[in-house]
């Protein structure tokens, strides 16, 4: 009877002593343990730019060859041009250069993201490096997206330091573009001013 009430005994001790231990795991080194790590937007990113931004600039069709009214989620485009207005709204936060295409009489406004808030998704609509089955959710996927435009201003527009000077110069713009009514809006992967 005495090994008995021993071996409860034990039993009981090794049960309380498990159910009052805890694990402790450092946060950021989850994923050693469950496999899952956390998504990092501007890591995925940067390390998909020079990939995307070399997509878009081999597919990119002069602007001249595309049906500007019809260009649902967004084409990568092409064109040399004429600045014609330069814009900074939202305490220089929200800057864009409308431009003119060279042999162009459609009738379309073109208007060029300078940063350093973006509107839209053109970039990551327009590359196919990854796609929203690559992704755990919509939230990742719209993640990336931002990322995406964020990647545009470090690499693309804020090292040339655009400002209204911008104005009467030619410039050579490859891009993400989207029509929304008689404008056309553009997210820069190149940008080269004359």
């Amino acid at each position: 009877m005495k090994g008995k009430i021993l071996a409860v005994i034990i039993i009981v001790a090794i049960a309380a002593f498990v159910a009052n231990s805890a694990l402790v795991i450092d946060k950021g080194t989850e994923g050693k343990y469950t496999g899952v790590v956390a998504f990092d937007a501007h890591a995925s990113s940067g390390s998909d730019w020079a990939k995307i931004s070399s997509e878009i600039t081999g597919k990119a069709e002069d602007i001249n060859a595309v049906n500007l009214k019809e260009l649902g989620a967004g084409k990568a485009v092409k064109f040399r041009g004429t600045v014609s207005e330069f814009s900074s709204k939202a305490g220089g936060k929200r800057k864009t250069m409308a431009v003119t295409p060279e042999n162009y009489s459609g009738g379309m406004q073109f208007v060029i993201q300078l940063g350093s808030i973006y509107t839209g998704t053109a970039v990551r609509d327009v590359q196919t490096v990854k796609s929203f089955g690559d992704f755990t959710n919509q939230t990742e996927w719209s993640q990336y997206a931002k990322a995406l435009n964020t990647q545009v201003d470090n690499e693309v527009v804020s090292p040339l330091a655009i400002n209204d000077s911008v104005k009467g110069k030619t410039v050579t713009i490859i891009g993400a573009a989207v029509s929304s009514g008689n404008q056309v809006n553009i997210t820069p992967v190149s940008i080269a001013v004359e």
